[in-house]
């Protein structure tokens, strides 16, 4: 059963957006009800499987640094050909789409050297007639990741488990992540805090694409204009869940979440309209065979990446 979110739920949604770890005073502030009635409201949303508030960490500062997308031509059954891509571990995404393609992946690398030979154990795959390469430069606007590069800072094992406890949940309390890495609450405070500066992780919220009625994923690549503003003005549309630049023939690539595919043909006219834009290539995603992302114990089921 979808639940209805009302006019006080979507505050509480969009606060928590801002600062997942937020106090029940300033959510309570912020919404305008009672700091009993905000709690009360945030633990039916969470418990309901509806929102989660997550640590969602850079994929930097677990010493992924290289990041392309595949559009994937096949020869035979899609299905066959993804379902061998779905093995590989740092592919964490394999969709079937309609478009040009018939698969999109994305995979993740340490460095450029093994980015390119994992990008050719995907071309040898039977089955692949041949993959277009688009290589990420910036990551402008993701669901999963914070945007931008990480300062650069050591991580130890002990931060790695606050950064594992936060991503179960994102508004655990310090007394409890102390109690789980057996360090005082003042010193694992400061490590958090430490974390969130540095950019490694932002603690923020998710809702259930269900909920929000958010049932059709469209991914889109864009050639721009020289000098446009259109890298803002794309990144700025709600419907816009994922906004990456690459280093290939597009100039960005990027997913458009929406309730209908009425609101995905108006979402893409917009794209297509922008002044910035000089040319617009779409897919549908028909079937996600693997997503794996720092959201996998969420109960609904997270944006697809393009």
């Amino acid at each position: 059963m979808v639940m209805k979110l009302d006019e006080f739920d979507i505050r509480l949604y969009e606060a928590l957006q801002l600062d997942g770890r937020a106090s029940m005073e300033d959510l309570a502030r912020r919404v305008g009800l009672s700091r009993i009635a905000t709690r009360a409201r945030v633990a039916r949303l969470i418990e309901s499987g509806s929102m989660l508030v997550t640590g969602i960490v850079h994929p930097s500062a677990l010493g992924k640094r290289s990041f392309a997308h595949l559009s994937i031509h096949v020869e035979g059954a899609a299905r066959d050909v993804g379902r061998a891509l779905v093995d590989m571990p740092d592919v964490p995404l394999v969709s079937i789409v309609a478009g040009r393609a018939a698969l999109i992946c994305e995979v993740h690398a340490h460095d450029l050297d093994e980015l390119r030979e994992l990008v050719g154990r995907i071309c040898s795959t039977p089955g692949v007639r041949f993959a277009e390469t688009a290589v990420y430069t910036e990551r402008i606007k993701d669901l999963y990741a914070p945007p931008g590069t990480v300062v650069s800072i050591e991580i130890d094992d002990t931060d790695r488990h606050v950064l594992d406890l936060l991503r179960l949940d994102g508004r655990a309390s310090f007394a409890a992540l102390a109690r789980a890495t057996q360090f005082s609450s003042s010193a694992i405070r400061a490590r958090v805090h430490r974390l969130i500066d540095a950019g490694v992780v932002r603690i923020s919220t998710v809702l259930s694409p269900s909920v929000a009625g958010l049932q059709y994923a469209c991914g889109f690549a864009v050639r721009l204009r020289a000098q446009s503003r259109a890298v803002e003005e794309i990144a700025a549309m709600n419907a816009v869940s994922y906004l990456s630049l690459t280093l290939s023939r597009w100039d960005a690539i990027g997913t458009v979440m929406a309730k209908s595919q009425a609101d995905v043909v108006r979402e893409m006219d917009r794209l297509r309209s922008l002044e910035g834009v000089k040319e617009l290539q779409t897919w549908t995603h028909l079937e996600i065979l693997k997503e794996n992302n720092q959201l996998t114990e969420f109960k609904g089921r997270g944006a697809p990446k393009p």
